[in-house]
């Protein structure tokens, strides 16, 4: 039986990365199902070994891809926060953070209608899911927290589930079900939406 090995000198390490780089544009392009260990060390120009050696089985695989994914997907939505004044968010900054999500679905559309796809069939993809569920939750609580004085919500923790929970859906919805329409025209109103939710009434008042 062979045991998995963490890679630390450069050329483990790149060996590695071929084969999640493999796997991942044959996951896209052929589907989760349809790919098998043979086709992505064929890719990968790698040996059957040399995959064994890293990964446990294409599952295991499946899931560091997906987590790495993941990881990308989170930092696009959430880059260049340091430009913002935490404590003072208004509606520009709600929709750049909500363009920023609509980018983050580019990244590999493909990849994720798959990995969606299984969420209700496979326990272990689904906690991943949710894992990253949890930490974009977080991180809008985060946000709510930091502009409770000028909000009129009085449950943060459902406030910053209902948001997630609204422009995943929108944007799921259109990139992937329809109907088609502009998506600034989408962006806009999930703007007005949001901000309106948080702090109508409170801006003019204060």
């Amino acid at each position: 039986m062979t045991t998995v090995r963490t890679p630390q000198q450069p050329r483990s390490i790149q060996t590695r990365e071929r084969i999640m780089k493999a796997a991942f544009a044959l996951f896209a392009q052929k589907g989760i199902h349809g790919t098998n260990s043979k086709e992505i060390v064929s890719k990968a120009g790698v040996s059957i070994g040399s995959f064994y050696s890293y990964f446990k089985n294409k599952k295991t695989l499946l899931l560091e891809i997906l987590d790495e994914y993941l990881d990308r997907t989170y930092l696009t939505v959430w880059k260049d926060m340091e430009k913002f004044t935490i404590n003072e968010l208004d509606r520009n900054d709600i929709q750049f953070i909500i363009e920023n999500v609509f980018k983050a679905y580019e990244i590999a559309p493909t990849f994720m209608m798959q990995t969606h796809a299984l969420r209700y069939s496979d326990p272990d993809i689904n906690r991943v899911y949710e894992r990253e569920r949890n930490r974009e939750v977080t991180q809008i609580r985060y946000l709510l927290e930091n502009n409770k004085h000028r909000m009129r919500i009085s449950d943060q923790e459902a406030a910053a589930i209902i948001i997630h929970n609204t422009v995943e859906s929108v944007v799921h919805t259109s990139k992937f079900l329809g109907p088609k329409i502009e998506e600034q025209r989408l962006i806009n109103e999930l703007a007005d939406m949001i901000f309106n939710f948080l702090l109508h009434g409170r801006e003019e008042g204060k």
